[in-house]
């Protein structure tokens, strides 16, 4: 007779996420692609991306501030057609003007160079050197705080803030590939299954919903999967057994096939 024994763990590609209270841990990469896909198809994640189309780039910067984008890119300015056949494609074909781009709407966004100063604590012309590309990356106190604004509008604009600016609690239900680990290697694996946080007893928290809606706003796609992979570890009925969450311990996807998010 044959034996069924747990499959092995999976050696799926890793990225290193930061979860809730700063635990940094290890996130299946096909997960966190599972989250990108999902923020383009799922309703409940409409409009929580910090990429925007190009049809809205131009709306935000004009064809003056993507043609600036493209100077500061050191590529030849973009004719009328070639921004009409951009927009209508939803595509500009050069990364490093794509970036430049969307991080001058994201300023503008904020209220302009001026305003966004203040609210990071740097001069305008650091900010300016930001936006044309001279300066990659800011500061890291100035860098979180531009991260933590840039969410507030995105999330704000995607409608999952209450109007005195708190966020709505998100009930989740998520299907894919999981599996877990108890200390050691060996864990034991399941094929494809749904995990309805929103009937749960312990459903998503104020504080898990805040996290999980700014992770995703900033696009930290590894930093959600993390999210979802503790709660499930330590708040869903199934996990009994498990006080806490990381690397060794507790629920892991493996993939994430579907994520459905709704927000009270």
């Amino acid at each position: 007779m044959a034996l069924h024994l747990p499959k092995p763990r999976s050696k799926s590609v890793v990225q290193k996420a930061v979860g809730l209270d700063g635990m940094k841990v290890k996130v299946a990469a096909a997960a966190a692609a599972g989250i990108a896909k999902a923020q383009e198809s799922s309703s409940g994640l409409a409009g929580l991306t910090a990429k925007v189309s190009v049809k809205e780039l131009r709306q935000e910067i004009g064809n003056d501030g993507l043609r600036q984008a493209a100077i500061d890119a050191g590529a030849k300015p973009p004719s009328d057609r070639t921004l009409r056949r951009w927009a209508q494609q939803d595509r500009i074909p050069h990364a490093v003007l794509s970036e430049l781009a969307q991080r001058r709407a994201a300023i503008e966004r904020l209220g302009g160079v001026n305003e966004v100063a203040k609210k990071i604590g740097r001069s305008p012309s650091s900010v300016r050197k930001y936006v044309s590309g001279k300066t990659n990356e800011l500061r890291n106190d100035a860098k979180s705080k531009l991260k933590a604004a840039k969410a507030q509008v995105t999330m704000h604009k995607a409608g999952v803030l209450k109007p005195d600016g708190t966020p709505k609690v998100a009930t989740i239900r998520v299907t894919g590939r999981v599996h877990v680990r108890n200390g050691d290697e060996a864990g034991y694996d399941f094929r494809t299954r749904t995990l309805d946080f929103g009937n749960s007893d312990v459903p998503f928290s104020a504080e898990e919903s805040q996290a999980i809606a700014a992770a995703l706003a900033n696009d930290d796609q590894a930093r959600v999967v993390a999210i979802l992979e503790r709660h499930a570890t330590l708040d869903y009925p199934e996990s009994k057994g498990f006080d806490v969450y990381g690397d060794q311990f507790g629920f892991h996807f493996d993939a994430i096939d579907k994520l459905d998010v709704t927000w009270h």
